[in-house]
């Protein structure tokens, strides 16, 4: 249920949906400075000082090694797309960032998300060209943060990990993990934010779009942790 309430508000009341909500107003003749207003929220959401603005807080945010001696890399599933190697840019990166992780420190890789299922053939070819032999555990009923942390509560019989996943999603990741029971080290991977502003900085364009959406959703997801008590 909450999950799908979860689902209906970001569909429903989030960009590009609020903007779309905010043009039917308009054009129905109420609030006519809206499209000004709606123009410029469009612009600042596409701009690199936008995006960054909103990212870097989630992306460098300070979070503690609690876990002293970690037994398990869990990885957090990032969608996936058809194709020979399934997983999309993001899972991917998440996926090469936790095996490296689990080679260095000879543990388990917890793959957990509804993808893991497509995950298996993508790792199982890594492995092979990485000449690697790591033992790796699957976790794919959950269908967001909070039930991979569940479900891994469940599986797990030790709560000492290193949990991979974008920096973006960490600090939300980093909370539900450790309200089921985890002690994290956290790596975070698949940065969004560039070191330096680029010239186009203030140059609307569609990924620094999709990476303020990222942030907002992490936002919003931050905000109904926090009024749940978690």
């Amino acid at each position: 249920m909450i999950y799908a309430l979860s689902k209906l508000f970001t569909y429903t009341l989030m960009p590009p949906a609020l903007f779309i909500w905010a043009l039917l107003l308009a054009s129905f003749g109420y609030l006519k400075r809206v499209m000004f207003l709606l123009a410029l929220l469009f612009w600042f959401l596409s701009t690199q000082i936008g995006a960054h603005l909103l990212l870097e807080p989630l992306e460098n945010m300070h979070l503690p090694k609690k876990a002293v001696n970690p037994h398990y890399v869990v990885v957090l599933g990032g969608g996936y797309d058809k194709g020979a190697l399934p997983l999309n840019a993001h899972a991917t990166e998440r996926l090469i960032m936790g095996l490296a992780i689990a080679k260095e420190h000879n543990a388990t890789l917890v793959y957990t998300g509804y993808e893991a299922k497509y995950a298996k053939k993508e790792i199982a070819f890594l492995q092979k060209s990485l000449d690697l032999t790591l033992p790796v555990l699957y976790e794919d009923r959950s269908l967001d943060t909070y039930q991979n942390a569940a479900f891994c509560a469940k599986i797990l019989p030790k709560k000492e990990i290193y949990l991979v996943t974008s920096a973006v999603h960490m600090p939300r990741a980093y909370r539900l993990f450790t309200h089921f029971g985890f002690r994290i080290t956290p790596v975070k991977t698949d940065f969004r934010t560039k070191p330096a502003l680029e010239l186009s900085a203030l140059f609307p364009k569609m990924d620094y779009f999709d990476a303020s959406y990222a942030a907002f959703h992490e936002y919003v997801g931050l905000l109904s942790l926090i009024a749940r008590g978690i």
